[in-house]
């Protein structure tokens, strides 16, 4: 090779490291902005009803288009710490600062310390949640005005919901488009290990749990049927009961709405006698049994499966 020709090839050389150079920092950045995003943490999109769902495996984020009833979409997901770093944070502002004068997203540390302080992990704040659009929309624009950093799995969640069309972006803020769809988020059964286990019961006993909270935001006929019942079919003592049951979980007891809501789920649809039972409420067990005797002869107008055992599988 001539030494004009090495000379050009060394000067051809140079010129095109700083162009890879700047070509493999824009892929650095993307790739990085695409894990700030959660945008990797992409959902699939299945649909389902609750045995399909109950009895379904994935290693991957799936989200269950519930087939009963369109307005319901239930996130199956592989881990609790998944599913916590998730919406452990969401479901603190909805269920937890509702007699706070100035609710606001926690910041990450603040979120560290408020489940620490409640003898809990990530992984074990909450087994399944259960938010309206609406509810994560205002709770995404509270993060936004405060400048509340968010989990990846957080940011991966605003992003399902603007390119399902569930909300949408306009000048800086976030705008429901389908603000009663409602959002169920369960874990995946699992063998214990660095998480606890989730057993195929376990799973069952949460899909129940949080479908009736569907039920209660959903169905009308249903909300009125449990605001009656908490009225006029049990005993102030037996209120005061539960309100202290769900205050030991740190749920805002001054939200009636919130306290009828899990009222029904606990009292019907929660067979899992480590989370619920007459000795967790404080009450006997004929007397648990008569109040569920109760419920079920007002006949509820819903379609869930009624007076389901601890064990039962459908």
């Amino acid at each position: 090779m001539a030494p004009r020709e090495q000379s050009l090839l060394k000067l051809e050389n140079v010129v095109q490291l700083p162009q890879f150079m700047n070509r493999l920092f824009l892929l650095l950045v993307l790739v990085a902005t695409l894990l700030g995003s959660g945008r990797l943490h992409a959902f699939e999109i299945k649909d389902g009803d609750l045995k399909t769902i109950l009895y379904a495996r994935t290693d991957v984020p799936v989200a269950w288009r519930y087939t009963p009833n369109k307005e319901v979409i239930i996130l199956d997901m592989p881990g609790l710490d998944l599913l916590g770093r998730t919406f452990n944070r969401a479901t603190q502002l909805k269920e937890q600062q509702y007699s706070e004068p100035y609710p606001r997203v926690l910041t990450s540390d603040e979120l560290t310390k408020y489940i620490g302080a409640a003898n809990k992990t990530f992984a074990t704040f909450a087994g399944g949640h259960d938010l309206r659009v609406s509810d994560l929309v205002q709770f995404f624009n509270l993060a936004e005005r405060d400048k509340v950093e968010l989990f990846p799995e957080e940011n991966a969640l605003r992003d399902f919901f603007v390119e399902q069309g569930l909300m949408k972006e306009w000048r800086g803020v976030y705008l429901p488009q389908k603000p009663n769809t409602i959002i169920l988020a369960i874990p995946q059964v699992q063998d214990r290990g660095s998480e606890p286990a989730v057993t195929r019961n376990a799973r069952y006993a949460i899909l129940l749990h949080e479908l009736s909270h569907a039920e209660f935001y959903g169905n009308a006929s249903y909300n009125r049927y449990c605001r009656t019942f908490w009225a006029d079919a049990m005993t102030e003592g037996q209120k005061e009961a539960f309100k202290r049951f769900l205050a030991g979980m740190r749920y805002s007891v001054d939200n009636q709405e919130l306290l009828i809501n899990e009222m029904q789920a606990y009292l019907m649809f929660t067979p899992d006698a480590g989370s619920f039972s007459a000795g967790r409420l404080g009450i006997s067990e004929s007397e648990l049994a008569a109040l569920r005797d109760a419920f079920v002869k007002g006949r509820p107008p819903l379609q869930l499966p009624l007076r389901v055992r601890a064990g039962d599988l459908p």
